[in-house]
């Protein structure tokens, strides 16, 4: 696989904390650092897009019954109250 060089403007303070992690060692470069937070990024993109696309197959499924396909009653609070422990 190839790479390809890719100019990107980032703001001062993203571009300290890069810095920042260079010096510390954490990353041999601004490019290796860069090169893993949009790794992670694009990871987290997918998980994303693979949301996106459920909830588009449940209203598809929706439109084909005319009703909502699944009921989970209390767990919109239920979920809301997990992520409150975070």
């Amino acid at each position: 696989m190839g790479s390809k060089v890719v100019s990107v403007r980032l703001d001062d303070e993203l571009l300290k904390l890069v810095d920042e992690l260079v010096r510390l060692g954490v990353y041999g470069s601004r490019s290796e650092a860069l090169r893993d937070f949009i790794r992670i990024g694009a990871r987290y993109a997918r998980q994303i897009q693979m949301v996106a696309e459920a909830v588009n197959k449940l209203f598809e499924l929706e439109k084909e019954e005319g009703d909502i396909p699944v009921r989970l009653e209390g767990a919109l609070r239920q979920l809301l109250g997990e992520r409150e422990r975070f």
